[in-house]
């Protein structure tokens, strides 16, 4: 017969058991570093240097979740950008400033509450072959996020990566269809709420996309956008589309915005990829072409080689600011 101190180490191993298979941490990340000369529009010289996120934004994160019976679950997802160049947290202030979120899952859908990805920024992610958070290759899906300057007015879409003070409401899939709706609270007297929405259609190769939000810039100005997105898998390629437009209140400007990508895998470990895009305000025009190699070494290590070419012109000085970017990186996805 066991001991009764036997009985109660069991006991013991059984319930820290349980504990493991209810609640479950992970640490994930991707750390990217590429070596190349830089070219900003507007700036007279070029920079040749070592460079973070180039291809894919560099930040460690860590996610966990728990089983809270009847299909419910809680969840948290912390992650923070990391500056592979320099060591620094990345570009923002923030150390937790990538996301920051605790939520509850459900057959009624998903909640969250904190700093989270805003809608705009998933749909411009989904839709470009890039992705949303490259440095260098992706700003042809952020140009919806473009802000220009002549000097005299600075042009904005109200664009934002992350939306803090937030909650998100995310449906379940029903037959390929999913909505969210997203409230950023401004926490500002005299400063409305920020409020977007989304509508997605996932199902084998096609997937489209609707998604507005308004942004508050102020206490007497706002940015109302809208985009369009689309993608299909053809097998041999992946094609991606975005339309959109930005009006803002103040300067009653209005821009217009569209994006088409492809990835074409040459090999079954190599894939080309480009981007081209274009965003057009009332006075300044703004275009960009993205090219890229990507090959995998093995399932988390790839290298890269690239390059971007931007171009500004602004109506009251039709020469063009333009700028060329070339580099060569590698990335380790953990």
């Amino acid at each position: 017969m066991f001991s009764k101190k036997t009985a109660v180490a069991a006991a013991a191993l059984l319930a820290a058991f349980a504990a493991q298979a209810q609640s479950q941490v992970s640490i994930y990340g991707n750390l990217d570093v590429s070596f190349g000369r830089f070219e900003e529009p507007g700036l007279s010289d070029a920079v040749t240097a070592v460079e973070s996120g180039s291809l894919r934004e560099s930040f460690i994160g860590f996610k966990g979740q728990e089983d809270l019976g009847g299909g419910l679950k809680a969840f948290f997802v912390l992650e923070s950008a990391i500056g592979m160049d320099d060591g620094t947290a990345g570009t923002g202030s923030n150390f937790w400033g990538r996301t920051s979120v605790v939520g509850l899952a459900g057959d009624f859908g998903t909640v969250t509450l904190g700093n989270a990805r805003s809608l705009l920024f998933l749909a411009n992610d989904a839709f470009n072959p890039f992705r949303a958070d490259s440095a260098l290759f992706g700003t042809s899906g952020l140009l919806m996020g473009l802000t220009v300057t002549d000097g005299i007015n600075t042009l904005t879409s109200g664009y934002s990566s992350n939306w803090r003070n937030s909650i998100t409401y995310t449906t379940p899939n029903l037959s390929g269809f999913t909505a969210a709706v997203q409230v950023g609270f401004s926490e500002i007297d005299g400063v409305d709420e920020n409020i977007g929405a989304a509508l997605n259609y996932a199902a084998g190769p096609l997937a489209l996309n609707f998604t507005y939000q308004d942004v508050a810039l102020g206490t007497s100005d706002d940015v109302k956008t809208w985009v369009l997105g689309a993608s299909y898998d053809f097998g041999a390629a992946k094609l991606f589309g975005q339309y959109g437009q930005a009006d803002q209140s103040n300067l009653d400007e209005k821009e217009k915005f569209y994006q088409l990508g492809v990835s074409i895998p040459v090999t079954t470990a190599g894939n080309v990829l480009l981007s081209y895009g274009e965003a057009k305000f009332d006075d300044a025009k703004a275009k960009e072409l993205s090219l890229a190699y990507e090959h995998s070494i093995s399932k988390r290590t790839s290298a890269y080689v690239g390059l971007n070419n931007t171009r500004y012109n602004f109506l009251a000085d039709p020469a063009d600011d333009k700028g060329t970017s070339f580099a060569v990186g590698v990335r380790h996805a953990f």
